[in-house]
């Protein structure tokens, strides 16, 4: 039987496969799963993977019915078997019961190394959690297009919420849209966007990412309602390294057409006082005003 066509779906202007039968092969990466899911997850799972096992091996216990000593009745309930089980499992050390026969012993020891590789690979996965660099960077709600020095700019907006400073930070953007070739063949293509300055050595606050939009620009000759008539969207990717645990970060963002603001542009973040100051105002991270502007031609 051929496999079933697969569904795609635009996200950050790139097709993914959409299936809703996809999620079961994170099973086949538990690593991956663990790392991936948050962190209610990842206790949901731990907690469901251990009563699991306490219920096989109880099961495994309550063949022998005489196999554990101490118990209440004649022979070994099941729920005295889960929680002999739970003891064995976690190496917590027998009280009233313990293994009185040799399948039970080879249960107990067969369980016990079990547990041993479980507790380490819990710690492993839950150390490797704690240890994974978080980017926490911002990305203004809009992109904006005006004027700039005479030249048409698209201009967008980051920052950075830890307020840590992130060595030798990085940001590429693209150009995504849809596009045919002669031969009449339909392709989602990535265009490449220079930026006036791509690279910081030290990002604490924000930084405007700058698009002149001349000769060499992808978006040359593309009208506001070409772009939309592509479904094009602006792809930002970012990466940079964290100062204190020294790993590297990620970040992406996409902006649709639909949040490209033609003739706006971004409200300065650095207001003058009376006193001949200045103060670095936050909340005009994502304000805009109108401005004077051309469209892509």
């Amino acid at each position: 039987m051929p496999p079933a066509p697969l569904r795609l779906q635009k996200h950050g202007g790139i097709f993914t496969a959409v299936n809703p039968s996809d999620w079961l092969r994170h099973w086949r990466h538990p690593n991956h799963l663990m790392l991936a899911v948050p962190w209610p997850g990842f206790f949901g799972l731990i907690a469901a993977g251990y009563l699991l096992l306490n219920l096989l091996f109880a099961l495994i216990f309550w063949v022998d019915p005489h196999g554990i000593a101490g118990v209440a009745g004649e022979t070994t309930s099941f729920l005295e078997a889960f929680f002999f089980s739970v003891q064995t499992l976690g190496s917590i050390g027998y009280g009233a019961f313990h293994p009185s026969s040799l399948f039970t012993h080879l249960v107990v020891t067969v369980e016990s190394l079990l547990g041993l590789i479980v507790i380490a690979l819990t710690t492993g996965m839950a150390f490797s959690r704690f240890s994974r660099s978080t980017a926490r960077i911002l990305f203004s709600e809009v992109a904006t297009v005006h004027d700039y020095d005479g030249q048409p700019t698209l201009m967008f907006r980051l920052a950075n919420e830890r307020r840590k400073t992130i060595l030798e930070a990085t940001v590429q953007a693209y150009l995504a849209i849809d596009e045919r070739t002669t031969e009449g063949h339909r392709m989602r293509r990535l265009h490449p966007l220079a930026l006036n300055r791509d690279r910081s050595p030290l990002f604490l606050l924000t930084w405007t990412l700058m698009h002149p939009i001349d000769d060499r620009s992808p978006l040359r000759g593309r009208t506001a309602r070409d772009l939309a008539a592509g479904e094009a969207e602006i792809l930002v990717s970012f990466r940079g390294i964290d100062e204190t645990l020294e790993r590297p970060i990620y970040a992406h963002h996409n902006y649709p057409i639909s949040r490209v603001l033609f003739g706006q542009a971004f409200v300065d973040m650095m207001q003058a006082e009376d006193d001949e100051g200045q103060r670095f105002e936050s909340a005009n991270f994502n304000r805009t005003h109108l401005c004077p502007s051309i469209e892509p031609s």
